[in-house]
């Protein structure tokens, strides 16, 4: 049983909470541990069961978040807010943590300071909602990089050692979600059998590291199979057993490389769809368009994924899981 003094309130467990607020478990529980905020009730074995009020809780820490106040100079925004007392009070200066995070992970990458690059990563992934961190921190981050190597001599260096640094840290988040996947999916960049320019190709290079990051932390089994030319998509369609294909098309196919796409995009044995910085430019493929990952999982997750209650089983399967992180993710204190 929880807490006596929660037990006429309607406690959730921390999976499904995870759910309703978009914080992760571990995200949550180093809340709780570095900064003491959003504390829940605990049953007799120690497991998390939290209030409305915590999850009210959750919800004004996003709201200080994604004005860019650090996490830890929430606390004090906080008990100023409970108490009514003006922000001066709390003599905590508000400053837009994403903009210095942005500068040291452009200077890390010009230098390929492989150390402080993935401690900043590691530090925004494991610490904010990833929404937030794609919206403020890897999305601006990536289209200030695209704009800074237009003309630098080094831009395709560059990229690579990104890439390659990027796609070991997505290796080892698919690791982490491979115990239980929301959907399985393929991501394939098509290049053109024309030469296409490599502003465009590392346009799309740079989005695609973003979407396998989403996809990741949306516990997304995927296959990635980088670029690959129109003409292999057929192949793929009686071998491959996922719940969609993505596809990022390229800068400007031409009219007959679009009608390739679309009559194979007909005919494939699983749900297609296009995504990416140059798919809303093909009126011809807008039927198979995908604005956003989160409405992609949402249409071709099964429906036995969908959030409800859990009953007692799955409260421990969720417990069973998040131990399973971060036994992974080498966090092994406090996994309840």
């Amino acid at each position: 049983m929880p807490d006596a003094e929660h037990q006429d309130e309607v406690l959730l467990p921390i999976g499904e909470v995870s759910a309703i607020t978009g914080v992760n478990a571990v995200t949550l529980r180093a809340w709780q541990r570095r900064f003491g905020l959003v504390i829940p009730a605990r049953t007799p074995k120690g497991h998390r069961l939290y209030t409305p009020d915590n999850i009210q809780e959750i919800h004004e820490i996003n709201t200080w978040l994604a004005k860019g106040v650090a996490i830890s100079k929430v606390k004090p925004l906080l008990l100023s807010a409970a108490k009514s007392l003006p922000l001066e009070s709390t003599q905590t200066e508000i400053t837009d943590i994403w903009a210095e995070q942005i500068a040291a992970l452009t200077a890390a990458l010009l230098v390929f300071n492989q150390h402080k690059l993935h401690q900043i990563l590691d530090e925004a992934i494991g610490l904010y909602p990833f929404q937030l961190v794609k919206n403020k921190l890897l999305q601006p981050w990536l289209n200030h990089i695209d704009s800074l190597l237009v003309e630098r001599l080094d831009a395709e260096l560059i990229t690579a050692w990104l890439k390659s640094e990027l796609l070991s840290r997505i290796g080892g988040r698919f690791a982490l979600v491979g115990q239980v996947h929301s959907a399985r999916v393929t991501v394939v960049e098509l290049y053109r059998v024309m030469q296409v320019s490599v502003n465009s190709t590392r346009t799309n290079t740079l989005f695609s590291l973003i979407l396998l990051l989403e996809l990741a932390a949306l516990r997304v089994s995927v296959i990635d199979l980088g670029e690959q030319a129109i003409g292999s998509l057929p192949l793929l369609s009686d071998r491959l057993k996922v719940d969609a294909l993505l596809l990022i098309p390229d800068a400007s196919h031409s009219g007959s490389e679009q009608t390739e796409i679309l009559t194979t995009l007909e005919q494939m044995a699983f749900p297609c769809f296009v995504i990416g910085p140059f798919a809303p430019t093909y009126a011809s493929l807008s039927a198979f368009y995908m604005s956003t990952v989160s409405d992609l999982i949402s249409s071709v997750s099964p429906k036995s994924q969908t959030v409800t209650r859990p009953q007692a089983a799955n409260v421990q399967q969720t417990i069973k899981a998040d131990a399973n992180v971060k036994n992974m993710t080498g966090d092994n204190s406090d996994i309840n």
